[in-house]
């Protein structure tokens, strides 16, 4: 039985979350044993990010016969590469690219990447799992095995009919964080629109509704009870929020820098608006109002277990 240990930053998020997702996806299969994802003493660093303890990292990788790396611009993921490939372990790589000019510091970014980590990716990697087709685009000018996959999510079932609110629009994230893109919402005029916001972060507007520390039951009412979701965001590679809004049967506006939409050619339920431009963001929401989700194709493109078998065969091949 092969063992996997999966290495990612030591906090809350996007990539944190997909760890402990793909664990919690394989736990149980008959010829693969997932190490359960957990913190490697690392320490913050002002020009690369972060780093780990040598030592640590090393006896952690040394339980492993398969290492999945999770990382990006960050001297942690130089380190992982190192020691598992003079481990000698088989190395799976998860970038969770984002494009260098959306990056806080772009040019550092682009050059720490293609010094440090390019040569790294092309000789040492088996494979690179990538999320969208930008992404997907840009390693395969790096590396020979490419394998694009998209998040999974299980449906939950919605027993409970919750009468949606006509006016009522929802926006799922920090507030203060500028890749959110929360100044859409502040463009809606006042009192056109039932707004509510779950999230963190000051508010510049008192009309708007915020939600903070509410329970998994509460965050399925409002899913359910929205008209629209929104995602202003400047830039996601993938956007769980979506998924989780149209398997409410909530639609969705999102920028046109939200990559889900790679998946979702041909499927009712989102439109998409250009990011920056308010008129179109705000128009857009009255059209959505009352469209139909189509959340049989959500669930048969984002299945569990479609995306649980080709993870097996990455691993094992």
């Amino acid at each position: 039985m092969k063992k996997i240990l999966y290495i990612r930053q030591n906090m809350p998020g996007g990539t944190d979350n997909y760890c402990k997702a793909l664990y919690a996806l394989l736990k149980d299969d008959s010829e693969l044993r997932t190490i359960p994802v957990s913190d490697i003493l690392s320490f913050p660093s002002k020009l690369f990010h972060y780093y780990y303890g040598s030592s640590v990292l090393k006896s952690a990788i040394n339980q492993a016969d398969i290492v999945h790396i999770n990382g990006y611009t960050a001297w942690g993921t130089i380190q992982a590469f190192r020691i598992a490939k003079h481990l000698n372990k088989k190395i799976i790589y998860s970038p969770h690219w984002h494009p260098f000019k959306y990056l806080r510091h772009p040019f550092l970014g682009k050059v720490f990447f293609h010094v440090f980590m390019c040569p790294m990716i092309r000789k040492d990697a088996d494979a690179v799992i990538t999320i969208n087709n930008e992404d997907t685009a840009f390693f395969r000018s790096i590396h020979s095995n490419v394998i694009q996959i998209p998040h999974w999510y299980t449906p939950i079932d919605v027993s409970q009919q919750i009468t949606k609110k006509k006016n009522m629009v929802l926006f799922v994230g920090r507030t203060d964080d500028p890749v959110k893109g929360i100044e859409h919402l502040y463009q809606i005029p006042k009192g056109l629109y039932d707004i509510h916001c779950i999230g963190k972060g000051n508010l510049e507007r008192d009309d708007f509704h915020q939600h903070i520390g509410i329970t998994d039951e509460e965050l399925r009412r409002l899913y359910s009870e929205a008209s629209v979701v929104v995602i202003p965001s400047k830039y996601e590679a993938f956007s769980y929020v979506a998924l989780e809004a149209m398997n409410y049967g909530t639609p969705v506006l999102m920028s046109d820098r939200v990559r889900i939409a790679d998946y979702l050619t041909g499927v009712e339920g989102y439109q998409i608006f250009k990011y920056g431009d308010y008129k179109d963001f705000v128009e857009k929401i009255g059209m959505l109002i009352g469209s139909k989700v189509d959340k049989e194709s959500i669930r048969l493109i984002f299945a569990p277990e479609r995306v649980k078998n080709i993870y097996r065969n990455i691993y094992l091949s």
